[in-house]
């Protein structure tokens, strides 16, 4: 058995430059190659980590030193190019979310379930430690039985869309839903993971201030299988924030996280978990109490453990169907802002 992989990366935009530069940290991924349809990228990557670049897409795959392939590419191009990957044998990572439609997340699931390779979806967040931390209180009964959650993932990022690129759209084709399917689709992850399936949602999109023609800003109310109450909130148009607040009958969680920075091509050299804050306002009590949890690297867990999936054949924590969970509260909630009604989510 490999102790590495090797493995190429596909869609040189801004957040490839964080997930090269966590395989440069990892002991078990080699980054060996890259593409994009523009030359210009493939030549900065590949001077960038001393890699080689493809000419196509088609061409990365078929290479018989690959045991994988990164997609951090637009999403409707997610599906087709695991399909691509998969008939070549190659294991997939994909950056979330998993597709912009069901039908094309489906797909990729039954196309790498058959041909017997990892699909990997690279929704970061729920490891963040302080949202690892979070489950396990919930579970270990410390907040009382939980009654509702509040969350909020948003960033000024709407206003830098310009023509042209994938976000600027909100069809099929861009990116539907706008900041809810770009940034918060991580809290849809996170929920689910932490509360279970969400059964309902109503939603509510509304395009106020920034100049690109998509909704930027977006609230999101559902009811989860359990019958706790949830909502997200997301926007295209305000300073970065990223926050999360648990109701419970014995006690309250608040999750900040502080970095507000969008520098995705520098190396950091601080851990997201060390920006991040947790409190408990105990029932009875006047002041919160901050809790503490270690601190990790959330990045370098998810590539390495793509890595172990790949060389044990082992289901990956956001394989496909969990990935679908998230993917079905964001359209459900794109088709409740369409039509004003409740709708219900599709089940995996």
């Amino acid at each position: 058995m490999k102790d590495k992989i090797r493995v190429g990366i596909c869609g040189l935009g801004s957040f490839s430059f964080v997930v090269a530069n966590t395989v440069k940290r990892s002991s078990k991924v080699e980054l060996v190659t890259c593409y994009d349809p523009v030359p210009e990228k493939r030549e900065v990557t590949s001077q960038r980590y001393g890699i080689t670049q493809e000419k196509s897409y088609e061409d990365m795959v078929k290479r018989g030193d690959l045991d994988g392939v990164l997609i951090v590419s637009p999403n409707k191009f997610h599906r087709e190019q695991t399909e691509l990957a998969a008939a070549h044998g190659k294991h997939v990572y994909v950056e979330k979310p998993i597709a912009n439609t069901l039908d094309d997340a489906r797909r990729m699931i039954t196309v790498t379930d058959n041909a017997k390779v990892t699909l990997m979806i690279g929704h970061v967040h729920r490891r963040h430690a302080v949202n690892r931390k979070i489950k396990q209180m919930i579970t270990e009964g410390v907040i009382g039985a939980p009654l509702s959650v509040e969350a909020n993932m948003s960033s000024q990022q709407g206003w830098e869309l310009q023509p042209g690129e994938f976000r600027y759209t909100a069809d099929d084709d861009g990116c539907p839903g706008g900041s809810l399917m770009t940034i918060g689709v991580h809290q849809a992850d996170t929920l689910n993971h932490i509360f279970g399936p969400v059964k309902s949602v109503y939603s509510i999109f509304r395009h106020v201030a920034i100049p690109a023609p998509v909704d930027d800003v977006t609230a999101t109310m559902f009811t989860f299988e359990s019958g706790l109450l949830g909502y997200i909130g997301s926007n295209f148009a305000c300073p970065r924030t990223n926050w999360m607040y648990i109701y419970g009958t014995e006690a309250n969680l608040v999750r900040n996280v502080r970095r507000l920075d969008r520098a995705f091509d520098k190396e950091r050299t601080q851990s997201i978990d060390a920006s991040s804050s947790l409190e408990i306002y105990r029932k009875g009590k006047s002041e919160p109490e901050p809790i503490s949890f270690p601190i990790g690297d959330p990045m370098l867990e998810e590539i390495d453990e793509f890595a172990d999936c790949v060389m044990t054949g082992k289901k990956p924590e956001t394989d496909g169907l969990a990935s679908l969970k998230a993917l079905s509260l964001i359209r459900a909630a794109i088709e409740s802002a369409r039509t004003g009604r409740v709708v219900e989510v599709e089940k995996p």
